[in-house]
Formats: structure tokens, C-alpha cells, sequence
């Protein structure tokens, strides 16, 4: 077959018209070589390029690494110290509820756990990452802790606002400044010598002798009663209810609300007495009770 030849005819400003073939092969071999020289420009620009992005990405990544790693450092210091007063509280809860015979929360309880599908599989792929799931995980249990702490101590005060509202009805002081000259129970009758129930205590002490509401409490009566003479009948709530007789003077009414250790009337004679001595009475739940099991050393006095 015989060869193909391009003809290139040139053409001078001045001159004589040269005319020159080119084998086909040739001109194929220098349009595949400019393609090639071409191409591999083109490659080396991008992967020059492409390696100038890289080297830049990397270097940022690096850099927002590195400051990741640190707030993931300042992070840690701090869940710590979060971790660290949560222990605390939650051991001064252990302590009020120990001491106030509250029921304690289960240490199992204290740890609230939590589940689902992947909760701990991490969406970070680098170390870094991985040590900010851990630490958010840990941020995320001190937090459910810091909850379910907020709701104990709610119970607490609850039970304990409860409680001193018991306390402060709750008869706790003497009634008088005195001694006891008759105790409670079956004892002998200072007129006839008869034994016969004694519903209270008397204590004896000077005419005038100040005497004192024994808790918190409304004034249910305040008169006359043909044996125990002057006699304050006050309703202190929970079942509690106190009696003073015997009085020389009253200073409160019915209906009057009074405080522990307020001066509601003075030792007297008055009523079925032989001397001045206050006579006074527990009753809980309409039961008389001895009243000197609710008389406390130092006389418990609270605001």
C-alpha cells in the first residue's frame, strides 16, 4: 500500500513558492506528541495545585486539632471540678438523710444510667474526637446527676419544712418555771386522800409565776372550769392539744394564735387548788398523756 504524504505548500513575501511532503505517520506522531506534552502539563499543574490544597487542608486540620485538643483539655479540668462538688452534694445528702431518717437514694440510682440504640458509639473517627464523645457522655451523666439531685433536695425540704411544722406544734418545754408536786397517773386526792386518776403533772411555784404556751397553736378556750379554776385550752394542731389550769390571770382569748415559749397567763390558786401551782396537760388525739415526757432538757425553743 502506498505511503500518504501531506503536502505543505510555503509561500514567501519574496521568493520562490517551496513545496514540501509530510508522511502521515509523522504528522500523527507530532499531534499525539503535543497531546501528551500537553496532558502532562495539565496533570502537573492539577497535582501541583491538588498538593498545595492538600498541604493547606492538612495544615488547618492540624491547627483546629491542636486547639480541639486543648478545649478538650480545659473541658476535662472542668467536668472535674463539676464531678468533684457533685460528690459533695450528693454526700450532704447522704448526711441529711441519715440524720433525719429520711430513706438514702440507691447508689445504683445515683449512677443514672441511661440506654438506646449506638448511645456510645462515637461519630468521630479521630483521637481527639473520641476524647470529646468521652467527654460530653461525662458532662451528659453529671448533668442527668445534677436533676436527679435537684428532685432529692426538693424531697428533703419538703419533708423537712413538714417535719418542722410537726416540731413547732409539737409540746417540747415546760409549761412554768417550778418543781413537780404531783405526777401523772393514779395518785392521791390532796382533799379526800382518795386515790384517783391524775390526767397531768402539777408544778408548784409562786403566785404571778409566767406561764408559757408549750408550742405553736390556736387558743380553743379560755375561762372558767369549776374544777381547775382559770383554765387555757390551746389546739396545736396534729392531734396535740395542751391544758392549763389553775391560773391567776390569762392573757390570750379563743381564737388567739400563739407561739412556743409566749406568755399566755400566770401560775395561780384558783379552782378545787390547795396552793398556787399550775396544772397542765398533754393530750394527743383526745388521750391524756404524760406530760413530762414532752418536757426536753433546755426547753427546745424554735422561731
Amino acid at each position: 500500500m502506498p505511503r500518504k504524504f501531506f503536502s505543505i505548500i510555503v509561500v514567501p513575501h519574496q521568493g520562490k513558492m517551496c513545496n514540501k511532503k509530510v508522511s502521515y505517520s509523522l504528522v500523527y506522531s507530532l499531534v499525539l506528541f503535543v497531546v501528551f506534552f500537553i496532558g502532562m502539563g495539565v496533570f502537573s499543574i492539577f497535582s501541583y495545585l491538588s498538593n498545595k490544597l492538600d498541604r493547606n487542608n492538612l495544615y488547618h486540620f492540624q491547627m483546629e486539632n491542636k486547639a480541639l485538643e486543648k478545649k478538650i483539655v480545659d473541658l476535662d479540668l472542668l467536668l472535674n471540678q463539676f464531678k468533684n462538688q457533685m460528690n459533695n452534694l450528693m454526700e450532704k445528702d447522704q448526711t441529711i438523710r441519715l440524720v433525719f431518717g429520711l430513706p438514702e437514694v440507691d447508689a445504683q440510682v445515683r449512677e443514672v444510667g441511661v440506654g438506646g440504640p449506638n448511645f456510645n458509639i462515637s461519630p468521630y473517627h479521630t483521637e481527639a474526637g473520641k476524647k470529646l464523645k468521652i467527654a460530653e457522655n461525662e458532662l451528659d451523666k453529671v448533668l442527668r446527676q445534677a436533676r436527679l439531685e435537684r428532685e432529692s433536695l426538693d424531697r428533703i425540704y419538703s419533708e423537712l419544712v413538714e417535719r418542722k411544722q410537726i416540731l413547732d406544734h409539737t409540746p417540747s418545754i415546760s409549761p412554768a418555771d417550778g418543781y413537780l408536786s404531783r405526777g401523772f397517773g393514779v395518785r392521791s386526792d390532796p382533799f379526800t386522800g382518795s386515790d384517783l386518776p391524775h390526767l397531768g403533772i402539777d408544778l408548784a411555784a409562786d403566785r404571778g409565776t409566767p406561764v408559757f404556751a408549750t408550742a405553736n397553736g390556736k387558743v380553743l378556750s379560755a375561762g372558767w372550769h369549776s374544777a381547775l379554776g382559770n383554765l387555757i385550752v390551746i389546739d396545736h394542731g396534729f392531734g396535740y392539744e395542751t391544758h392549763y389550769g389553775h391560773l391567776a390571770t390569762m392573757r390570750v382569748r379563743a381564737g388567739q394564735v400563739v407561739k412556743r415559749g409566749e406568755i399566755i397567763g400566770s401560775v395561780g390558786n384558783t379552782g378545787y387548788s390547795t396552793g398556787p401551782h399550775l396544772h397542765y396537760e398533754v393530750h394527743l388525739f383526745d388521750k391524756p398523756v404524760n406530760p413530762s415526757k414532752y418536757i426536753l432538757s433546755g426547753g427546745i425553743i424554735f422561731d
